[in-house]
């Protein structure tokens, strides 16, 4: 009987032993919480164009707003491109908007402000690095 005691003793000592580890990578990742799964919305250019053109009091409609984009690249595009100094493209560019808009009948653009908000938050969404070409409000 004590060497069968003994053999179940020692039995149960082996699976004791068996069952953990003096590896501290084991202890470190049994004793690890997952962090909870985060997500972040990542805005479009669209959509921060929309916001700031309600921003600077501009509110088109859902199907105006997709025909105001290629204007808005494109004044990306001509404020970088222009031949004048830096500080003069801003007050150009809202010139030529103006004009235009008089020339297409785009009533609402017609108003300088409006005009110079356009123009803002078409950089503002568009062209960010351009931001430097904008004067300070």
């Amino acid at each position: 009987m004590n060497k069968t005691l003994v053999a179940v003793l020692g039995a149960g000592a082996l699976l004791l032993a068996g069952c953990g580890s003096d590896d501290k990578s084991d202890v470190a990742a049994s004793t690890t919480t997952v962090a909870p799964i985060t997500t972040t919305k990542v805005v479009t250019k669209g959509e921060k164009f929309a916001t700031q053109l309600k921003a600077y009091g501009i509110f088109p409609t859902a199907d105006q707003l997709p025909l105001l984009i290629p204007a808005a690249t494109g004044n990306c595009d001509s404020l970088v491109s222009m031949t004048i100094p830096d500080d003069q493209k801003f007050d150009k560019l809202t010139d030529l908007a103006v004009q235009l808009a008089k020339m297409q009948g785009t009533t609402w653009l017609q108003e300088r402000v409006a005009a110079e908000a356009f123009i803002r938050a078409s950089v503002e969404a568009y062209c960010p690095e351009n931001a430097g070409l904008l004067p300070a409000r």
